[in-house]
């Protein structure tokens, strides 16, 4: 059933049943940020597509390795990278992080958005478009939590659990660019947002975060969903449960065509072993040959006699 085809009542039941299923693994009480507008946007670019955790430690290591915002400004992305190793895609993280600074600081000769809280939500959007190598996930999660607006920032991984619960379409065969996966998972938050409220938005962007992160459920969602399968969004709830239970049960198995490759090195070696044989056969009957005398050098001894 494509996730389209959904009206906004119905995913607002299988939502609630999904959070329960995650409340009960994860919890649902919300980490503890108290950041400003621009703190929030560095801190975003580094959450896309990584954990809480992981995102907590890294922005901790970034502003320890740096003497103020203004030195990791005119720092390479290299040197910055260093401090975001433990993330994925840590250079594009970092250079999102100082193109980010750059910008704000030859703007407002600040490093400073809390004017963007006393602006409308299109004003916000726009402001923060105009930073080159920002993501609509950075943009999306700045304008939930510091204007407190109603969107919801998914990134891709978390556009990943969404496709496996049935939640959102599933993208047409072939591999896509990481701007166009963004860019459906965009889409994808846009989407759903009918079926969220506004108080409920914080919280299932959080718990869909937990699950896409979680490593046991990652190798789950990495491996896709094959373009064949149907997937009910209403069994979503109940599968997510059974996953919970069994992460290793969700994973794709093996093709039978990896057996039959192990198979072919006995073969060849059986092929090895008679190689031998012929050859050895054939150094006999050469020197068989060598020891009958022809005709015509028995002819030549008699005469020399």
């Amino acid at each position: 059933m494509p996730a389209t085809s959904l009206k906004a009542a119905e995913k607002q039941s299988i939502l609630k049943k999904l959070v329960t299923e995650m409340k009960r693994r994860y919890g649902g009480s919300l980490p503890k940020q108290q950041l400003s507008t621009f703190e929030t946007l560095t801190f975003a670019a580094l959450l896309e597509d990584s954990s809480q955790a992981e995102a907590e430690a890294a922005y901790s290591r970034l502003l320890e390795s740096f003497f103020d915002l203004n030195e990791i400004r005119v720092s390479s992305v290299t040197e910055i990278e260093i401090s975001l190793a433990s993330l994925p895609d840590s250079d594009w993280k970092a250079m999102r992080v100082r193109e980010a600074l750059q910008y704000v600081f030859e703007k407002h000769y600040a490093f400073d958005l809390e004017f963007l809280r006393r602006k409308t939500q299109d004003v916000a959007v726009k402001e923060l478009s105009k930073m080159p190598y920002q993501t609509p996930f950075i943009r999306n999660y700045v304008v939930q939590h510091s204007l407190g607006a109603h969107v919801l920032p998914i990134d891709r991984t978390m556009h990943d659990v969404l496709i496996w619960l049935g939640l959102a379409d599933q993208p047409s065969s072939g591999k896509a660019s990481d701007d166009d996966r963004r860019d459906r998972a965009a889409v994808a938050g846009e989407d759903l947002k009918s079926a969220v409220k506004k108080s409920d938005g914080v919280l299932i962007c959080h718990l869909l975060k937990c699950v896409a992160t979680d490593p046991e459920l990652q190798p789950v969602f990495e491996d896709g969903i094959d373009s064949d399968a149907e997937l009910d969004p209403y069994e979503a709830p109940k599968r997510l449960a059974e996953l919970f239970k069994n992460p290793k049960k969700g994973r794709k198995k093996k093709t039978p065509a990896k057996a039959v490759s192990r198979k072919k090195p006995t073969k060849k070696s059986t092929s090895r072993s008679k190689a031998p044989k012929k050859s050895a056969s054939r150094t006999t009957a050469k020197k068989v040959t060598k020891k009958r005398p022809t005709k015509s050098s028995t002819s030549k001894r008699t005469k020399t006699k």
